[in-house]
């Protein structure tokens, strides 16, 4: 399983969900995308999506040294690198999981809302940008380490992330798991819908699961362990219809080789 994290989010916003999936026998690889996990969030400047799409790329093929195929689970910004690693590399990826999937955010800046046309002059005057650390929960909020701002440079880039991301929804066949707070403030909850009607995953193969009280952070909020249990749930469906080991070592393959050619995408 790869697991990424969200933009401006750490691994520390994913790592619960290390150690159940490994209990089920699965490697996990949970990479800090560019820009992220630095002392300062000015690591994001001069960062693009293209970039955190090459570093999941790479974390996938290193993933591949020791399993068949990878189950990708993406928070927030991941799900759209998530979404495009499966565009991209469908024999690669079993399957997906996407959590808080940001196709269209609350910010009244963002594509699709009333003030996105002030973008590139919010560019102009405004270098950085407030990231708060919402929580329904909000003594879980201690000890977050998401980032609490980031450089609008690197939020103008996500912002064309998503909408490129939009375009390539058709691209999807695999099994998709969607989770969804209907609290969430900073995704829109009903994109979860609109992921779920242009993906082109067959139906019984796709779903969403609700919550109803968690914010954005559903791997560290007030119903982690129902968040965390829809993921296992998910896994030991794929593993039950495969109906063996998929993800074991392969037989064969030389060190330093992966069994599948990726290439990453161009900048």
């Amino acid at each position: 399983m790869l697991i990424l994290h969200g933009f401006t989010g750490s691994v520390d916003s994913v790592r619960r969900l290390e150690a159940p999936i490994q209990a089920l026998g699965i490697p996990t690889h949970m990479p800090a995308l560019r820009g992220h996990g630095a002392p300062s969030p000015a690591a994001l400047r001069g960062v693009t999506w293209h970039d955190w799409v090459d570093d999941a790329e790479t974390a996938l093929q290193a993933l591949l040294m020791q399993a068949e195929r990878a189950i990708v689970v993406g928070h927030s910004m991941g799900g759209l690198v998530a979404l495009t690693l499966a565009a991209e590399h469908p024999q690669a990826v079993d399957s997906l999981v996407l959590a808080a999937p940001a196709l269209q955010l609350a910010s009244p800046l963002a594509p699709g809302r009333p003030l996105h046309g002030l973008t590139p002059l919010i560019r102009r005057l405004v270098k950085s940008w407030p990231i708060p650390h919402l929580y329904t929960n909000r003594a879980l909020a201690e000890g977050d380490t998401n980032y609490p701002w980031a450089p609008i440079d690197a939020i103008l880039s996500l912002f064309e992330f998503l909408q490129v991301t939009r375009r390539r929804l058709p691209e999807i066949r695999v099994p998709t798991l969607i989770l969804q707070s209907h609290q969430d403030s900073v995704v829109v909850p009903d994109c979860a819908e609109a992921i779920l009607q242009a993906i082109a995953t067959p139906e019984p193969q796709k779903r969403i699961v609700w919550f109803e009280r968690t914010q954005h952070q559903l791997f560290r909020d007030c119903e982690l362990d129902a968040t965390i249990g829809a993921v296992v749930d998910f896994v030991r469906g794929r593993l039950d219809q495969a109906g063996n080991p998929w993800a074991t070592a392969i037989e064969g393959t030389p060190p330093g080789h992966s069994p599948l050619d990726i290439t990453p995408s161009p900048a």
